[in-house]
Formats: structure tokens, sequence, C-alpha cells
């Protein structure tokens, strides 16, 4: 009966229309006229690189110093793309045999996560450097913490805090066996949450536990936080195993208490807050239904915000939001993702953006037929080094002379008549006409 109510709801808005990896719009008339008043669309579609093995998009994360979305799969490829027309802008290989688990931009660079090392790279994809120890073994989050550390936790007993300045592990915090599968940044707190459902909420300067939370007793599948609310998501145990749990916990942090939970349409798989709202949530199924849901005003909606992802078919892997809430990027198993823009004349991903760096294309240069003597050399660009040319020595093994005076032909000294201090001479055959002037 609920899965009816799903695809039959007259507010529910499928995706049956979207713009292709070529580029061209498929049935566009009927595309605006189902989107029309709808807050999200879905504009692009791409299939990232690395994909052709049937690897899936394991994480995308949308950058925040740029307008860059950075992608990575269960090969470990990464692919970033540049803008709401998702261009392609960098793609490399990170590791062979493991997925890429998550992905966190910084000022200077990137970071990716894989099971077991963790990559430093610049945005143009040159690798800077990668730490590896025994203390990574199957290592899921990453969290900047501070703007000198960041966090790494995973299923193991005890959670990495890495210092960027000497690129090294500085402490180790124990989170006990069952791990840390998430971390979540919070005003007052760092948010750990393992597989079975605890969330631990840490103090960020000394990491340790001050208060824990029971969300699911089963598993937990996400959970976000935002101002003085958090919301989970997940599985509980039952007499068929576990079953998804159709009510997201909401949690206020200002009390440490579960208030009221909601209620979801769709199978609650991955969710996470619109920055730009204070209590405005996107829950995504693993069949791609999303809905926008509001914390606070969630009883007295008067219509439901339900989407499509047209998926064909594949499971939702990832979710990530822009910090200007007007995209959303979905992965999923195949390896393709999925942009979801607000209605604006032209989204973006920050408020404000660096600007991106793309590849500088050097002009043609004429080509010279090597036994061509007429061609002029003048048509050859001459490149300028950044600095200095080669032949500008130091001034310390340089020295200034003087052009010595010509020796002046004695045959012009013989003939030379005086007048005054001047002295005038016949020019000679072999010499040029031209002036020259003695001293007395």
């Amino acid at each position: 009966m609920e899965e009816n109510l799903l695809w039959t709801n007259p507010e529910f808005i499928p995706a049956d229309s979207f713009v292709a990896p070529d580029g061209t719009v498929i049935n566009a008339e009927e595309f605006d006229q189902q989107f029309a008043g709808a807050e999200f669309r879905e504009t692009r579609t791409e299939l990232t690189d690395g994909s052709g093995n049937g690897f899936g998009v394991s994480t995308v994360n949308f950058d925040t110093i740029e307008e860059i979305v950075w992608t990575g799969n269960e090969g470990g490829h990464v692919t970033s793309y540049y803008g709401p027309i998702l261009q392609k802008y960098t793609s490399f290989q990170v590791c062979s045999k493991q997925e890429v688990r998550q992905i966190r931009s910084l000022d200077n660079g990137i970071f990716t996560l894989t099971p077991n090392s963790l990559r430093f790279q610049n945005r143009k994809g040159l690798h800077i450097y990668t730490h590896t120890s025994e203390n990574m073994i199957e290592m899921q989050c990453l969290l900047s913490h501070t703007p000198t550390s960041i966090l790494m936790g995973g299923h193991q007993e005890r959670l990495i805090d890495f210092d960027l300045n000497t690129s090294k592990e500085k402490r180790l915090i124990d989170v006990g066996e069952n791990g840390c599968a998430m971390l979540r940044q919070h005003s007052r707190y760092i948010c750990a949450g393992n597989a079975f459902g605890k969330i631990e909420f840490k103090d960020p300067v000394s990491l340790k536990t001050e208060h824990s939370l029971e969300t699911h007793n089963g598993s937990l599948s996400d959970f976000d936080v935002q101002g003085n609310y958090m919301i989970t998501c997940g599985f509980s145990n039952s007499r068929q195993g576990l079953t998804v749990d159709r009510f997201l916990m909401v949690y206020d942090l200002r009390q440490m208490k579960a208030i009221n939970p909601l209620q979801t349409v769709a199978y609650p798989f991955l969710l996470k807050f619109l920055p730009s709202y204070s209590a405005r949530v996107v829950v995504v199924s693993p069949l791609g239904q999303m809905q926008v849901l509001d914390t606070i005003y969630a009883n007295v909606q008067s219509s439901l915000n339900l989407y499509q992802v047209a998926t064909g078919g594949a499971m939702i892997s990832s979710l990530d939001i822009s910090t200007t809430s007007q995209c959303l990027c979905f992965g999923d198993s195949v390896g393709s993702i999925h942009l979801m823009s607000s209605n604006v004349a032209e989204p973006q991903f920050n408020t404000f953006s660096r600007p991106t760096e793309f590849f500088e294309i050097s002009e043609m240069i004429q080509s010279i037929d090597i036994d061509d003597v007429q061609a002029p050399l003048s048509i050859i660009p001459m490149t300028y080094n950044v600095n200095s040319l080669l032949s500008e020595w130091p001034e310390e093994l340089t020295k200034k002379v003087h052009h010595k005076t010509p020796v002046i032909d004695e045959e012009i000294i013989n003939t030379m008549k005086m007048q005054g201090s001047i002295g005038y001479a016949p020019n000679p055959k072999p010499h040029h006409r031209k002036k020259q002037i003695l001293s007395p």
C-alpha cells in the first residue's frame, strides 16, 4: 500500500527526461512541464572515468573552495567535474586494488582516503604524498576538524589524529571494538557514529567522549547534524532480521534527547541537511527516491517534496550537497553521477569560489621546412623564462667595458690637413664614407 502511494502521489516528480551525457536534452518539452514549479530538477548525468569494469561510485564531494565536484569509485579512480555543466576537470588513479572511501578538499589540495592509505594531491592531480601505517586498517571516514589536523576512523578500535604540518600521526583515540564508521562536525562536538547505531559526542580539543546516544538497535545507515538537531536513519532488528526504519530519529542536542521522529515515504538510506537552511533535510532511498523534509514543520506540510533520480534501476551509493544548497549530487552503483539543481539562472556550488585554474593551450607554431633558406626566423616565437634569460649573468660575474676606439688608417693620417683642431683627409677607396673626429 505504501509503495503504491510512493509512485502515484500527484506531488511525486519523476525524472524520465534529463540531460544526457552527450549534452542532448531528452524530451525537453515534457522535461520542462514535469519540473515546472519544482524546487529541484535533474540537470546532468555523467558516466565517470574508471567505471568500465563495473565499478560504482563510492563517494561524491563538493569542493568548498572551487566550483568542482569530486567523485571516487570502487576501483580506486578519482574524477572531478567543473561547474553545474559537469565539465571534466581532472581524472587520475589513486589505488589499483582498493576503493576510494572518502574525499575531502582543503585550500591547497584534496585528501583521498582508501582502506589502508591517505593520499594528498593538488587539484590538478599531481601527487604530493601518501601516508600509510599499521594503524590504518579498514578506514571508513575522514574529517577536517581543525586547520592543521584531520581525523580518520574505520572498523578498528582507534581514531587517528593526523597532523597536516608534519604529515604524521599525532595521537590515537580509543573508540571501542565497534570502531567508527561516520564522522560529522558540530559547533560544539565531534560526532562519531559506529555501524551498530551508537553515536558519541567528543570534545573538539581533547577528543574525549562527553555524551553518547543509542539510535537504531540494528545498524546505523547515516546521520547528520546542523544547529541544535541531529537526524539519523538506519535498521532495526526484527524476526526477519534487519529491517529498514521508516522513521528518521530526531534529537535535540541541547538536551541530548530524542524528539518526535519523522516518517518518510521512501525508505531512508542516506540523508543530509541542506546547509543554507536551519532544519531542512534531504533523504534518499537506495532506488533513488528523494524526499525533502523539514524537521520543525514536518507535521504541517501541505505537500510532499518527492523526486526520482533517473538511475535506470541502479542503486544510489553516495550523496552530497553544495554549500549553497543549489546543487545535489548522487552517485550510483554503475558508475554514474546525477546532478540536481535548484531553479536558479546559474546554480553555484559555493557562494564565493576561488577561480579554477585550467590548462593553458599554447598557440600553434607555423612549421618551417628545414631546407627553406629564405624562411624568416622572426616567425619563430621566443619563449622567455619566468625569472630571467640564460644570457643574463649575475652582477658579481660581470664588469662594464667600453668599446675601444678603432685604429685610424695611416693613409688618412699622412694625407690629413689640419684646420685648427680639426683634421681633413680624402677618403681612401677601401673605406666607406664616414665622419671621423680626431682629438688634438
